[in-house]
């Protein structure tokens, strides 16, 4: 494995109330994303690294992400990527794309006056990929316990080595990691299809996620405590048991969470309020890209009606960052410029109100 990089001199956590996004959006240039993703999400906003799921194979979130699971070769087949096997043609594409992605973001970074100090990468939560890749057998990863402890610990070290590249190319240290685990709870409550369809896995034990999510943020930090990586996960918060997700992963060490407010009930919030509490950051997604903003008092009487009827003071909405509610990757350029525009209103409008409460 290369030599982790020494991340020592991170910018600190941030204290304000800002703004990022999905990494997913339109279309097949990368270039002409970047260009909007910089005007509208540098600084004082956490711009991110953007994914391009139109370009076809290979670009999809489970193709890419199976991309950093080192030393792990994998193919594509009839019923979906495998691992464990030499890389083929659609492998090999892919991690063209990823490290063609890594160059593109030194060029950009490199043109700019002031170079970027932090991003956001969005890859797939270790279970979710472990949910969707396939053995050379063709059964799921999920389905053995030695396979899939062995492709979370190397896609642990893939993801290091991901963020390390864009660190020697760019400079950027500061990273928020958004780990997208849409398949964790089915992994909990055993309800996983297997390869045939006709059964489903077992139930993951929780103890085996916290371990292996503690392992993952290890090797993540590379060791070192407190890590200069913020690592947020993206669980579905419609799910009837999304407290209890929240508190396996908290124990495993996340604090960072994203909340949709529209699936969230009373007993949502208050364990939200915990969070924030315990010094977690919580990604609000508040507007639909492409639906009708609501003005900027309005959206911010909206996210600090429930802050103050939760007790929360006011100097604690630097807890909060403002995204859209779903990624831009069916939007139009002004539809993304608009979204984020109105949210950096919000965000502004907050962080106001934070410095002079």
């Amino acid at each position: 494995m290369p030599e982790t990089q020494d991340l020592s001199a991170v910018p600190a956590r941030r204290q304000d109330v800002h703004v990022t996004s999905f990494c997913q959006f339109p279309g097949t240039d990368p270039l002409e994303i970047h260009r909007v993703i910089r005007g509208e999400l540098g600084e004082p906003n956490l711009a991110v690294l953007p994914q391009l799921p139109d370009r076809g194979v290979g670009a999809d979130a489970l193709g890419r992400s199976a991309t950093m699971a080192a030393e792990l070769g994998f193919d594509l087949q009839p019923h979906g990527w495998r691992i464990g096997v030499p890389d083929g043609m659609d492998a090999r594409r892919a991690r063209s794309l990823l490290r063609s992605d890594e160059n593109l973001l030194a060029d950009v970074a490199g043109a700019e006056k002031k170079r970027p100090t932090r991003l956001l990468v969005d890859v797939l939560g270790p279970w979710s990929l472990a949910a969707g890749l396939h053995l050379a057998s063709g059964e799921k990863v999920l389905s053995d316990h030695g396979a899939r402890r062995d492709v979370i610990e190397a896609y642990a070290h893939g993801v290091r080595e991901h963020l390390d590249r864009i660190t020697r190319a760019t400079g950027i240290t500061g990273f928020t990691l958004q780990l997208d685990e849409p398949q964790l709870p089915a992994a909990l409550d055993g309800t996983v299809p297997t390869a045939s369809g006709y059964r489903t896995l077992r139930s993951i034990p929780r103890s085996e996620v916290r371990t292996s999510y503690s392992g993952f943020l290890a090797v993540l930090s590379g060791g070192q405590d407190p890590s200069p990586l913020r690592v947020t996960v993206n669980l579905p918060t419609a799910d009837v048991s999304w407290i209890e997700r929240v508190d396996l992963l908290h124990q495993a060490g996340i604090d960072g969470w994203l909340l949709d407010p529209a699936a969230m009930g009373h007993r949502h919030w208050e364990r939200a309020a915990g969070l924030v509490e315990t010094g977690a950051q919580l990604f609000l997604q508040l507007l639909q890209p492409g639906g009708r903003a609501p003005g900027v008092v309005q959206g911010v009487k909206t996210i600090l009606r429930p802050w103050r009827q939760l007790g929360l003071p006011l100097s604690s909405l630097s807890a909060l960052t403002l995204m859209p509610a779903g990624s831009f990757a069916s939007s139009s350029a002004a539809e993304v410029v608009d979204c984020l525009g109105h949210l950096t209103g919000y965000a502004q409008a907050l962080e106001q109100t934070r410095v002079d409460a």
